[in-house]
């Protein structure tokens, strides 16, 4: 199994419609591919937060994390019309994004 990662940097003002385009276009297109397993959006916490708790700053506002059985599948949905649509949508709504895959090695 694999497991990506997408970071975003997102304005504040374009929050709540990247939150909705995740929910209603991205999470729709992608849970429906072969091979799919979870979806995940988070957000950090708010910069008060991070302060509080002395974690790392970072550039980036949100953070996808998502699994399918093999990279084979996930590379099927990068290469998917379903994707194609949904993620210019999404990354629209950003200033800046990267992404890292892993090998998901163990899972509780």
């Amino acid at each position: 199994m694999i497991l990506f990662e997408l970071h975003f940097q997102v304005d504040p003002s374009k929050r709540a419609e990247f939150e909705a385009v995740y929910a209603e276009v991205f999470a729709v297109a992608i849970s429906k591919q072969k091979g799919f397993k979870t979806l995940k959006l988070l957000r950090v916490y708010s910069p008060p937060a991070v302060a509080e708790i002395g974690a790392s700053v970072t550039e980036y506002d949100y953070q996808i994390n998502f699994t399918f059985e093999s990279e084979a599948a996930r590379r099927a949905w990068a290469t998917s019309t379903e994707h194609d649509v949904a993620w210019p949508k999404l990354s629209a709504l950003t200033h800046k994004f990267f992404w890292r895959g892993y090998d998901l090695l163990a899972e509780k």
